[in-house]
């Protein structure tokens, strides 16, 4: 997270330096087009991994890797400060590992991976005013997130004849904050982030019957994008 701090400090400075521009922010009735490089990094914790066989396997557990991709978003401006957003991007994939199997003899960590889309819904409140070059904006949304595409990796199938694996859809909260700069009447950079929670629970048949874990995702996503307003 960091980084991504860092480097918006570094492109907010660059733009308070230079000279100011006389253009016109959001106002009522503006249409706001972003696109850029997003990026989802779980914070994930999950419950014990559990066999229909063996009950809850203590100090075992799952983790979800990060992903990026393409993202976009809409702003429609019912005010000049108060908007509605709806978030999409091209599909996420995350590989899914187990941690722990080792001491109960298994070699398997990679257990396979999934895509996921997160589609997500958010109420926006942007300061300043319609004048304003630089409006930072926090919201509140909701979130969809559904998984699809999920395969169990080669190692699970061989080694823990695994068949089979589902990732229920989750939905949840999500909150969220970010900063639009003005670069002339109709261009704009921004930088966001969210914070979404994502539940859901995973399973797959093995030969040691059905095995279940639970996973709270609750990533951090962040957006570099340039946007276009009509």
């Amino acid at each position: 997270m960091k980084k991504y701090l860092t480097g918006l400090a570094v492109l907010f400075s660059a733009i308070v330096s230079m000279h100011s521009i006389s253009v016109s922010a959001h106002e009522a009735g503006d249409i706001i087009l972003r696109v850029g490089a997003t990026k989802v990094e779980p914070d994930e914790s999950s419950s014990l991994i559990s066999t229909a066989a063996t009950g809850a396997l203590g100090m075992t557990g799952v983790a979800v890797d990060d992903s990026t991709q393409l993202g976009l978003n809409v702003v429609y401006m019912f005010s000049d400060n108060w908007a509605l957003e709806v978030l999409a991007a091209t599909p996420f994939e995350h590989d899914l590992t187990a941690e722990g199997l080792d001491q109960y003899g298994f070699n398997t960590t990679d257990l396979g991976s999934s895509k996921q889309l997160p589609p997500t819904v958010s109420a926006l409140y942007f300061f300043g005013s319609a004048q304003s070059t630089i409006r930072p904006y926090v919201g509140l949304g909701v979130n969809y997130t559904t998984f699809f595409d999920k395969s169990l990796s080669n190692a699970a199938r061989t080694e823990l004849a695994a068949t089979g694996l589902d990732i229920d859809d989750s939905f949840g909260l999500s909150t969220r904050a970010g900063l639009d700069i003005q670069l002339s009447n109709n261009w704009m950079l921004n930088a966001s982030v969210w914070n979404i929670d994502i539940e859901t629970d995973a399973s797959f048949d093995s030969a040691l019957g059905k095995v279940k874990v639970g996973v709270d995702v609750d990533p951090w996503v962040y957006m570099l994008s340039i946007a276009y307003k009509f």
